[in-house]
């Protein structure tokens, strides 16, 4: 017992220094949203607000775009917009999830590994980390397809060799495992928390 709530303590120092680095994350987010929000408001210069840079990435392809095809200063401006908004959401979310295993450590550090609540906060963990992954995957839809929209990729590429460019999003659906995995363990706890009460109720 004594090994588990040792293990339990330096896991939680572990998601403590988590929950503080998404902390910062989000409100990263919510500054670089507020520097875009005046700006447009006051119709600050872009030297202001940010730069625009002449790349193009699609995963580990990098493209440098020639200064007089990068796009226009509010249309990047838009697409870093939304961008940091459904950071800000993942960032939220996130702590969300860390607050959650915490909680499940909490009872841990005690030397309670089958209380009550933990079954509960297993069963959220699961619904969060459900959230989170449908939000990294609509970051990485928008991204893809926003730059594609914006940076005109299709006017970019196509030439006497290239006829034609499409884009495809393949979601990665393995995302889902997680919270599998977090209901079954929710389901374990629960499971256990009653033959433990059983146990007491017979001693």
């Amino acid at each position: 017992m004594d090994k588990l709530t040792s293990t339990a303590r330096k896991i939680d120092i572990v998601f403590r220094i988590a929950e503080v680095m998404l902390k910062i994350a989000f409100v990263a987010c919510l500054v670089f949203i507020g520097i875009i929000i005046v700006g447009k408001v006051f119709d600050l210069p872009p030297e202001i607000i940010g730069t625009v840079d002449q790349l193009l990435e699609f995963g580990p392809l990098t493209l440098h775009i020639a200064e007089e095809y990068i796009p226009s200063f509010d249309d990047m401006l838009l697409q870093a917009a939304l961008l940091l908004v459904l950071g800000a959401v993942a960032s939220f979310v996130g702590i969300l999830c860390v607050k959650s295993i915490r909680a499940i450590l909490s009872p841990m550090k005690e030397g309670r590994p089958f209380a009550g609540e933990i079954s509960r906060h297993m069963r959220r963990l699961g619904w969060l980390s459900l959230i989170l992954g449908v939000t990294v995957q609509v970051m990485e839809a928008c991204a893809l397809f926003s730059a594609y929209a914006i940076q005109h990729v299709d006017t970019l590429l196509i030439s006497d060799r290239i006829t034609h460019v499409d884009i495809r999003f393949s979601p990665d659906i393995s995302f889902l495992i997680i919270p599998a995995v977090f209901f079954l363990l929710a389901y374990i706890f629960r499971y256990g928390t009653e033959l433990q009460q059983l146990s007491d109720e017979t001693l």
